[in-house]
């Protein structure tokens, strides 16, 4: 990783002490640093009776307290499960997405809590999605109860993405112990039938593949490492491919400058359909 500083979006509920744990166990392997940042807006306001103002409400010394306890405990509960790991605490004032997105510049992941839910509001509102869409370095949304032998998923398409993908696929893998699935949607042409899939086709698609895989086997020679055809949506294949894995990695696309978006279809599967973590990186680490 380029920093060594893993900023976990941090509330004290029960998805963001598993983003601390899962944050807290990478950097137990890669000699990181955690940083809990726990942010909030202010003013916030209460309810009013109808046609009338609300009122605006500021924090007070309760608050700050009942802040400062919380990531008390969590730096305490740290201590006993992972105590070789520097952990420190940051409280921002804002949203919990533009501050995460804020310190993804200092950072070689940010890591944040993600039930698994399939409404539309929950992908188009949440912070995990806000923030793997602005993030500037890789982000991991937390969920599921993987096993450590689990593979990593490395989603793989024709974009110039596909190497970091890879990269970072290979390095998760290298320190878990775990084999990597390199996994390669391909839907074909309009009208085809599936039993009529040309062959040739299928075999070109795959020599690409492995001619981009081998790259990072020869990095990572001690990775096991297989490569997947599946026909079908990108995003309907990779989500399919996530179960049984402990970490699926895709690709975002830059946009603009300090911005990246999920590639549509991709993306919205794996928020609203994988059951593991999930990466989401961009071409430019």
């Amino acid at each position: 990783m380029a920093t060594q500083r893993i900023v976990v979006g941090y509330d004290g509920s029960p998805d963001a002490r598993k983003a601390a744990r899962w944050a807290l166990d990478e950097a137990q392997r890669t000699d990181a640093t955690v940083e809990l940042l726990y942010a909030y807006e202010w003013p916030s306001y209460v309810p009013a009776a109808a046609m009338m103002p609300a009122a605006a409400v500021y924090p007070d010394a309760d608050t700050d307290d009942a802040v400062g306890e919380m990531l008390g405990r969590a730096l305490e509960t740290a201590a006993g499960t992972h105590p070789c790991v520097r952990l420190r605490t940051r409280v921002e004032h804002g949203t919990a997405a533009v501050a995460l997105a804020q310190r993804s510049a200092e950072a070689a992941l940010v890591v944040v809590g993600g039930p698994r839910h399939s409404a539309v509001r929950s992908l188009l509102g949440s912070t995990s999605a806000s923030v793997s869409t602005h993030a500037r370095c890789p982000v991991v949304v937390v969920r599921g109860e993987p096993r450590d032998t689990d593979p990593v998923v490395a989603g793989v398409d024709d974009s110039p993405a596909a190497a970091t993908v890879l990269g970072f696929a290979f390095e998760q893998a290298a320190v878990r112990g775990v084999p990597v699935r390199a996994v390669h949607g391909w839907a074909p042409p309009p009208g085809d039938l599936l039993c009529d899939v040309n062959l040739s086709a299928v075999a070109a698609e795959r020599s690409r593949l492995d001619a981009v895989v081998d790259c990072w086997r020869r990095r990572f020679p001690q990775v096991p490492v297989s490569t997947e055809i599946l026909v079908g949506a990108p995003g309907e294949v990779l989500a399919e491919a996530a179960a049984g894995a402990q970490l699926v990695v895709a690709g975002a696309r830059a946009r603009r400058v300090l911005r990246m978006t999920l590639r549509p279809s991709i993306g919205r599967h794996l928020l609203h359909r994988a059951r593991c973590s999930i990466a989401l990186v961009h071409g430019s680490r």
